[in-house]
């Protein structure tokens, strides 16, 4: 993709991914290419956009269709309004071990903290956390923060509150990696929580403003999450958590992943003991991980290994059983083929919403995984 020089083409870049659900992530880099800049991929006519033969005739019109042209001029007001830094892919304020990820976003708006500062260790885990995973989560960002490591997470109720929360205690930045528009509060209970977070780290997202926090956003933003932590420690995950989504994708990245072992009679760390079986490492104490800190700086990306021309050890993943009816007819639906999100709900007739979260659970079982084109296939 060429370099996005000027602020303008940073906004046309911005408003180009913003209608993404027509356009497709992997098509912006060879569109902007193909007519000589954002600007210019954006405000194509569908008949231009046709003769790029890059998009099929349903993306063309689903772009035309959702785009407007007042979007660059918006998406300017709203983070000079509400203090946003834009932040392009190649930016010098672009984190840079979020560019080492297989699929680094091209945008990302930041609120607080400068973009190019933030890094960390992850602490993910389960919505519904029991009071265990909550002491568990506080216990080790608290005790990590303390030793000066910033706390990277995603916002949400449960383990990622804790663990937002415990940083901030400790006097340590953390930051929040949300699946919605920064002008979105979800989940709205942590409205102050997010104040708090502005003023000792940042709120991050790749969505723009206005949109909502979708089933089908927050596998997005866990590989964000990731790209911009040294490490991720899941405190607490049951089997079908989307912690394990990120964990997973962890591992694929090259991150170290940790896991608190928790209690075998209740289930609400079933997820942590499967990625223990499958190579994480289980940790009982903050020192568990302070001693493999000093690795992670040094620790080879995966564009570091391609040059070195190291052979990359798979990632074993473990299938875990489809428990519902839709769940079975999405796979087969997959059978030999590669949908996209709005196929899949048009060929089940439900609606979108309860279609993320069944995928949702299918990526997390191992079974379905979602491509750079956002079409899912089957494992």
């Amino acid at each position: 993709m060429e370099k996005i020089y000027t602020h303008d083409d940073a906004l046309y870049l911005a408003a180009l991914c913003a209608v993404v659900p027509g356009l497709g992530r992997k098509s912006i880099p060879p569109l902007i290419n193909r007519l000589g800049g954002a600007k210019q991929a954006f405000e194509a006519s569908a008949e231009k956009l046709g003769e790029t033969q890059i998009l099929n005739q349903k993306q063309i019109d689903n772009f035309v269709g959702n785009r407007s042209f007042a979007l660059p001029e918006r998406i300017e007001n709203f983070c000079s309004r509400n203090n946003v830094q834009l932040v392009h892919f190649f930016s010098d304020d672009y984190p840079k071990q979020l560019k080492n990820i297989a699929d680094p976003p091209l945008i990302l708006y930041v609120k607080g903290e400068a973009a190019k500062n933030i890094s960390g260790i992850a602490i993910v885990g389960s919505r519904d956390c029991t009071a265990y995973g909550e002491k568990a989560a506080r216990y080790f960002a608290g005790a990590l923060a303390a030793k000066g490591m910033n706390i990277i997470s995603g916002g949400a109720r449960g383990i990622d509150t804790c663990a937002h929360e415990a940083a901030l205690a400790a006097g340590a930045k953390t930051f929040a990696v949300l699946g919605c528009g920064l002008d979105i509060v979800y989940p709205y209970e942590n409205k102050g929580l997010f104040r708090r977070i502005v003023e000792n780290g940042a709120l991050i997202s790749e969505f723009a403003p206005g949109m909502e926090p979708m089933g089908k956003n927050f596998p997005a933003r866990n590989r964000i999450i990731v790209g911009l932590a040294h490490a991720v420690l899941v405190a607490e995950a049951r089997r079908r958590s989307g912690a394990l989504i990120t964990a997973n994708i962890a591992a694929d990245e090259g991150r170290d992943v940790y896991c608190v072992p928790g209690n075998i009679f209740d289930g609400s760390s079933v997820g942590c003991h499967d990625l223990i079986r499958m190579g994480a490492k289980l940790v009982d104490t903050p020192e568990d991980v302070l001693e493999e800190a000093g690795s992670w700086r040094w620790r080879k990306t995966k564009i570091e290994q391609t040059l070195f021309q190291e052979e990359e050890i798979p990632v074993k993943k473990q299938a875990l059983p489809v428990a519902t009816e839709i769940g079975s007819k999405i796979l087969e639906l997959l059978q030999g083929s590669s949908l996209t999100l709005e196929e899949i709900t048009d060929k089940i007739n439900m609606d979108l919403p309860a279609i993320s979260m069944e995928i949702l659970d299918l990526q997390v079982a191992g079974l379905v995984a979602e491509g750079n084109d956002r079409r899912y296939r089957r494992l």
